[in-house]
C-alpha cells in the first residue's frame, strides 16, 4: 500500500476517538440546561465513557487476534456510529450516560487493532514515519476538537457533536474494508475471571467516588460499594497470580522503573480530566461563550505540536529523568498558579494552559519511550497494553475524585459565599489538591527511577497486544 494511502486509512477512526475526548466537555452546560441533569449526571457524561474503555482495552486486544483486527475494528467502528446517533437523540441525562458507555465500549475495540494493524499497513522502512504521522493527526484532531464542539453547541446543538461522527464513521468504515489486509487470526486466551474481576472491582471503585457525595459516606449502599470494590480486586491480585494467561501481569510492577512509569503516566493522565471542569468554570463562572471555552481548551493542546518531539529529544539526549522533571514543573506551575489566582486575567489563563499543555507531553512521551526499554522484548506488547489500561482507570478514577472534591467544597462553601464564590473556591481547592499530588507522585517516581530491580521477568510473547 502506498504511504500516504495507508496514513489516510487511519485518519477517519482517529478523528472519532480523538475528537470525541475533548469535543463533549464544552457542551457540559448546554447539555445540563436542556437535558435537567444534575452535577452528577453531567460527570457520568464525560465519565461513562472513559471507564468503559479502561474496562474493555485489553479484552480488545485479544479479540483482535482471535477474530481478526480487521472484524474486531470494523465492529468497534459501526458501534461507535451507532451509539454517538443514539447519544445525539438523548431525551434524559440516564439515556446519554448509557449511550455514552455504549460508545467507550466501542472505542476500546477500535484501539487496539487499529495500533496492530500498524505493522501489516506499512512497510517496516515507514513504520515509525507512518506512526509519526498519525500521532500527529491525533493531536491535531484533540486540539481542534473543543472548538468544533463550541462552535456546534453555539450555533446549532449540543447533539451535533454526536451526529458528527456519522459520516465520519462511514468513511472510515469504507476505507478499512478497502485499503486494510485482513491478517490471519491466532487463537488469544482470555482470561474470563480476571476481566470480570477487574471490570466489577474498577466500575464499583468509580461508582463510589462518583455518588458518595449523593447517598452519603456512612450510607449502607456506600459502605457496600466500596467494600465490593475492594474485595472484587483483592480477587483480581490473587488471581492473576497464578493465571497461565494473566489478564493483567502483575510480575511487572516488581520491576522499579516499570512501576516509575505507571505512576507518572497515570497521574498525568489523572491530571489531564480537569480539562472537564475547566470547560465548565470557564462558562459558567467566567463566563466565556462555548467558542470562547473552545479557543482556551485549543491553547492547551496546542503544545503537543512541538513538545512530543522535544520531550522525546531531550530523552534521547539526557535520559527520561529531564523531560519528566521539567514536565512536572510545568504542572506545578499551573495548578498553583490558579490556585492562587482562579480569577486571573485572560493572559495569565491563556499562560497557565500553555505550561499544561507542556507539561504533559514532556511527562508521556519519555514515559511511553521507556516503556518499551523496562521490559524484556517479548513482553512489550502486555506492557504497553498494561500502561494503557491503568492510564484510562487513572482518568476514570480521577475524574470521579475530582468530582468528590469540587462538589464537598462547594456545598461546604455555598451557605457563606453564595454559588459564584464557592465554585471558585471549589475551583482553587481542586488545583491546590492537585499540585500536592504532582509533588508526591514525582518524588515516588524519582525514588523508584533510582532503584534497580532484582526481579527477572521471563521471556515470552505478550498475549493479546501486537
Amino acid at each position: 500500500m502506498k504511504f500516504w494511502i495507508a496514513i489516510a486509512s487511519f485518519v477517519p477512526a482517529t478523528a472519532l476517538m480523538f475528537m470525541d475526548q475533548t469535543i463533549l466537555p464544552v457542551a457540559l452546560p448546554a447539555i445540563q440546561r436542556e437535558l435537567g441533569a444534575t452535577d452528577t449526571q453531567l460527570q457520568w457524561c464525560v465519565n461513562a465513557y472513559i471507564l468503559a474503555i479502561a474496562m474493555f482495552l485489553l479484552v480488545s486486544g485479544k479479540l483482535g487476534d482471535s477474530i481478526g483486527l480487521r472484524k474486531t475494528f470494523s465492529f468497534g467502528i459501526v458501534g461507535f456510529v451507532l451509539s454517538s446517533a443514539l447519544c445525539g437523540m438523548s431525551q434524559t441525562a440516564g439515556w446519554l450516560i448509557w449511550m455514552r458507555a455504549l460508545q467507550g465500549m466501542s472505542a476500546a475495540l477500535m484501539m487496539p487493532p487499529q495500533n496492530a494493524m500498524m505493522r501489516h499497513v506499512f512497510s517496516p522502512s515507514s513504520l515509525g514515519k507512518g506512526i509519526g504521522f498519525v500521532v500527529s493527526i491525533s493531536s491535531i484532531f484533540l486540539m481542534i476538537a473543543p472548538v468544533i464542539g463550541g462552535y456546534l453547541t453555539e450555533t446549532l446543538s449540543w447533539r451535533w457533536i454526536f451526529w458528527i461522527n456519522a459520516p465520519i464513521g462511514a468513511i472510515g468504515l469504507w476505507v478499512v474494508l478497502i485499503y486494510w489486509p485482513s491478517p490471519k487470526p491466532v487463537k488469544s486466551p482470555i482470561d474470563l475471571w480476571g476481566f470480570l474481576y477487574f471490570a466489577i472491582g474498577v466500575g464499583l471503585l468509580t461508582l463510589f467516588f462518583m455518588q458518595v457525595t449523593d447517598w452519603g459516606w456512612a450510607s449502607p449502599i456506600s459502605l457496600s460499594c466500596l467494600g465490593s470494590a475492594l474485595f472484587f480486586l483483592f480477587l483480581l491480585i490473587l488471581r492473576e497470580k497464578y493465571a497461565t494467561h494473566p489478564f493483567l501481569d502483575l510480575r511487572l510492577f516488581k520491576r522499579p522503573l516499570f512501576a516509575a512509569i505507571n505512576i507518572s503516566v497515570s497521574t498525568a493522565q489523572a491530571f489531564l480530566m480537569v480539562g472537564v471542569f475547566w470547560l465548565l468554570y470557564f462558562q459558567n463562572v467566567l463566563n466565556y461563550t462555548p467558542v470562547e471555552a473552545g479557543l482556551l481548551a485549543f491553547a492547551s493542546g496546542f503544545p503537543l505540536l512541538f513538545a512530543s518531539p522535544l520531550a522525546g529529544f531531550l530523552s534521547d539526549r539526557f535520559g527520561p529523568k529531564l523531560p519528566v522533571a521539567l514536565g512536572n514543573l510545568f504542572l506545578l506551575y499551573t495548578c498553583f498558579f490558579l490556585f492562587f489566582f482562579p480569577t486571573t486575567s485572560l493572559f495569565g489563563l491563556l499562560v497557565a494552559l500553555f505550561t499544561f499543555g507542556m507539561g504533559i507531553p514532556l511527562i508521556m512521551t519519555p514515559s511511553f519511550a521507556t516503556a518499551l526499554t523496562s521490559v524484556p522484548a517479548g513482553k512489550t506488547g502486555v506492557a504497553m497494553g498494561t500502561i494503557i489500561t491503568l492510564r484510562m482507570v487513572a482518568g476514570s478514577i480521577g475524574l470521579a475524585c475530582m468530582y468528590l472534591l469540587t462538589s464537598s467544597v462547594y456545598v461546604k462553601k455555598l451557605p457563606s459565599l453564595g454559588e459564584r464564590d464557592a465554585s471558585i473556591a471549589s475551583f482553587s481547592t481542586l488545583h491546590l489538591a492537585l499540585g500536592l499530588l504532582i509533588l508526591v507522585s514525582f518524588a515516588i517516581t524519582l525514588c523508584l527511577h533510582s532503584r534497580k530491580s532484582a526481579h527477572r521477568l521471563p521471556e515470552f510473547p505478550g498475549e493479546g497486544w501486537d
